[in-house]
């Protein structure tokens, strides 16, 4: 399944190459905006669920090019099966983000999105005490289709891939895995600029 997803997206991007540069390049001509947003990505570490949530800022050129930095942090508790069940795994990263929107309407937006980041990984102890930590890259390549209503509320599906550099030890558990997205999203950037443009 990971190849598949992984297989669907390299091909999208070798096919909309040429559109893609033609397309930011345009849309960098556009005054840009502010963009505050907050995500949440569905995962597995090893063979367990897991959901890593996340907060965004940058700047959003003409809604065709969007970049910025934020941070994500695993929001599933998971318990390492070689500690006690008291010992909690920990993963926070802070990232850089791109997002292509390649078709929109009105209504419909279709993005990839692309999270390159660097994070750290974590045995914790009940009193918050780091047992183990280990420092890992991260790459997140993603496709997502949302619908947009009343002006500032967007939701949305879409899949991708997290690909975690790291050797076993000193942790243990795989990162590396596909991603699932459901969104829910409050475009606070449009409403700051909306109300700013009307006070």
């Amino acid at each position: 399944m990971r190849n598949i997803i992984f297989g669907i997206l390299l091909l999208v991007s070798f096919s909309i190459k040429g559109q893609l540069f033609d397309s930011i390049k345009q849309s960098l001509t556009y005054k840009p905006k502010f963009l505050v947003k907050m995500d949440a990505r569905n995962s597995f570490v090893t063979a367990s669920y897991s959901k890593v949530k996340g907060v965004k800022i940058g700047l959003s050129y003409h809604k065709v090019f969007k970049l910025g930095i934020g941070y994500s942090w695993m929001k599933t508790d998971y318990y390492p099966e070689r500690f006690d069940d008291s010992t909690n795994l920990r993963l926070g990263y802070g990232n850089a983000f791109l997002e292509y929107t390649f078709f929109q309407t009105k209504h419909w937006q279709f993005e990839i999105p692309i999270q390159i980041g660097l994070g750290r990984i974590s045995y914790n102890s009940p009193e918050g005490r780091i047992l183990e930590k280990q420092w890992v890259p991260i790459w997140e390549p993603a496709m997502t289709f949302e619908y947009l209503f009343l002006r500032y509320f967007g939701v949305g599906v879409g899949a991708g891939y997290r690909l975690v550099i790291k050797p076993k030890n000193p942790i243990q558990e795989q990162f590396t895995s596909p991603i699932y997205i459901f969104k829910f999203k409050i475009y606070f950037g449009d409403i700051y600029n909306d109300a700013k443009r009307h006070f």
